[in-house]
């Protein structure tokens, strides 16, 4: 008998499935954990206890995958919403966009590095006002092409 508990909130709560077919369920609580079997419940102090006892099996959790991506523009650069009013800022060379049409707030698609305290700190999408107050570099086309510029200035000073 093959059991194998699948976790549905980590740490807390898991079901377990036999031939994937629920019977019995797994419940984190302060004085240990509460297995459920047909409506009859069983303390443990511990889950290694459990799984000697029932030969359960804990299964590995899988990064939850995106099924649909979606990835937005300004003038090439990716920004994280859906971009409004997107204008390019000549003078400085930016991608800008708002986040709604009556929006004041303006963005910066793409990677930069912000010089904060003698410090270039990574920045995806900061708003304008930011770039505007402080030194920066950019805008790049990926995080890794900012990283490795920012490897370069470490390097160089």
């Amino acid at each position: 008998m093959t059991l194998v508990a699948k976790c549905i909130v980590k740490n807390k709560f898991w079901v377990v499935e036999q031939n994937n077919v629920s019977v019995a369920t797994i419940q984190s609580s302060p004085t240990g954990i509460t297995f459920v079997k047909n409506e009859k419940r069983e303390q443990f102090v511990s889950i290694k206890l459990l799984k000697d006892k029932y030969n359960i099996t804990i299964a590995k959790e899988k990064p939850a995958k995106r099924t649909s991506e979606i990835s937005y523009e300004v003038y090439g650069f990716s920004c994280d919403h859906k971009p409004y009013n997107s204008l390019l800022n000549v003078a400085k060379k930016l991608p800008v966009y708002s986040k709604t049409s009556k929006s004041k707030s303006f963005y910066c698609a793409g990677h930069y590095l912000v010089k904060v305290s003698n410090i270039y700190t990574y920045a995806y999408c900061p708003k304008l006002i930011t770039l505007s107050r402080y030194d920066f570099v950019g805008p790049f086309y990926t995080k890794v092409d900012a990283k490795n510029f920012a490897k370069k200035i470490k390097e160089s000073s």
